[in-house]
C-alpha cells in the first residue's frame, strides 16, 4: 500500500515537472516573440540589441557565485533558444566569450557589459551647465 502511494506520488511529480518545463519554454518563446514584434529587422540584427538581449537573459539565470563554466553553459543555452537570432547569437558569444564571462561575473548591467565589449556605443557624457549670475 505504501509502495503504491509512493509510486503514484512519484508519477504526479514527474507529470508536474514536465508541465512546468514546457510552460517555461513556452513563456520564453512568447517573450522572444514580443521582443521581436517591437523591433524592426535592422534593430533585431544590430550587434548592440543582440548583446543586450543575451546579457539580460543570462543575468536573470545566473547566481552571483556562478562559475565560468556555468556562465558559458547559460550563454550557449540562451543562444539555442533565441529563434531567428540563434546564429548571430552564437557568433557573438564565440567572438566575445572570455570577455562576456568576465563581465557577467560583475554586478554590471546588460547595457554596461555591451558597451565594455564594444557591441554598443557609449552614451555621450551628460554635460552640466553651470550658470553664473552676475550680482548687480
Amino acid at each position: 500500500m505504501l509502495r503504491n502511494v509512493f509510486l503514484v506520488s512519484l508519477l504526479i511529480y514527474a507529470v508536474c515537472a514536465a508541465h512546468w518545463e514546457i510552460r517555461e519554454v513556452d513563456s520564453a518563446e512568447d517573450e522572444l516573440e514580443e521582443i521581436l514584434a517591437d523591433m524592426t529587422e535592422q534593430q533585431i540584427f544590430d550587434k548592440c540589441s543582440i548583446c543586450k538581449y543575451i546579457m539580460k537573459k543570462v543575468k536573470k539565470r545566473i547566481s552571483s557565485k556562478a562559475t565560468p563554466d556555468e556562465i558559458k553553459t547559460k550563454l550557449n543555452n540562451t543562444c539555442e533558444k533565441a529563434g531567428p537570432l540563434k546564429s548571430k547569437c552564437k557568433h557573438f558569444v564565440e567572438k566575445y566569450l572570455s570577455t562576456l564571462i568576465d563581465e557577467l561575473m560583475t554586478d554590471d548591467g546588460p547595457k554596461t557589459i555591451c558597451t565594455k565589449v564594444h557591441a554598443c556605443k557609449p552614451e555621450p557624457p551628460i554635460k552640466e551647465f553651470i550658470l553664473a549670475f552676475n550680482s548687480l
